[in-house]
């Protein structure tokens, strides 16, 4: 630390970028040391090993990414009143309903991009809380699952 502190890119990963569109990418890129080994919190390049060994077998994967919409304050979940807590579960359990689909604009924009991308996007749902979602990748073989999963996390 301190003397060297170059970090080679090297692009694995090119998607249509959904926020300038044209012809602007999305890259996602191993990190690697001057000597082109992974830097020590390069957990893809190992994982990547892996996923290489056997392609004849086209192995799948689906991966899904839970996530929390705050307001404006940092503090306060989506649909929640600020400095208090929710209705008990029911009435918002999932998001079925309008008053009940807290961020909904949000979450259907984030599907839309990744759709653009080319990203293997495969599904969205409201969760147990206000304002709580998910979304889910794949299938998807290899390492393009996590590859697509780093990148939805970007656009979101």
């Amino acid at each position: 630390p301190g003397h060297d502190s170059e970090v080679l890119l090297r692009p694995v990963c090119m998607v249509p970028d959904p926020f300038r569109g044209g012809p602007n990418i999305l890259v996602l890129c191993d990190c690697l040391k001057p000597d082109g080994t992974p830097v020590s919190t390069n957990t893809r390049a190992p994982a990547k090993e892996l996923f290489d060994r056997d392609l004849a077998a086209e192995p799948w994967y689906g991966l899904e990414q839970e996530y929390t919409l705050f307001n404006a304050d940092r503090h306060t979940p989506l649909g929640w009143p600020v400095g208090g807590f929710p209705a008990p579960q029911g009435p918002y359990y999932c998001g079925v309903g309008a008053e009940a689909a807290f961020g909904r604009l949000v979450v259907e924009s984030h599907y839309r991009a990744c759709l653009y991308s080319g990203l293997k996007i495969s599904g969205i749902n409201a969760e147990v809380m206000c304002g709580q979602w998910e979304f889910q990748i794949g299938p998807a073989e290899g390492i393009e699952a996590g590859d697509h999963m780093w990148l939805a996390r970007f656009i979101m």
